[in-house]
């Protein structure tokens, strides 16, 4: 779970800083990406247990 959490605020992070150059404050890509995150940790997890 710590990983989930790390990643997730790596990818607010980056997000902050691309946005902050790039003037461009769309949220859509962010939300996709942090989705994405997630539906992988679940799937990894999930392949894990049933090993």
């Amino acid at each position: 779970m710590k990983y989930l959490f790390l990643a997730i605020l790596g990818a607010v992070i980056g997000w902050i800083g691309l946005s902050f150059i790039l003037k461009d404050w769309d949220q859509q890509g962010l939300m996709i990406m942090i989705i994405g995150i997630v539906i992988g940790y679940n799937t990894r997890k999930q392949t894990e247990d049933k090993f």
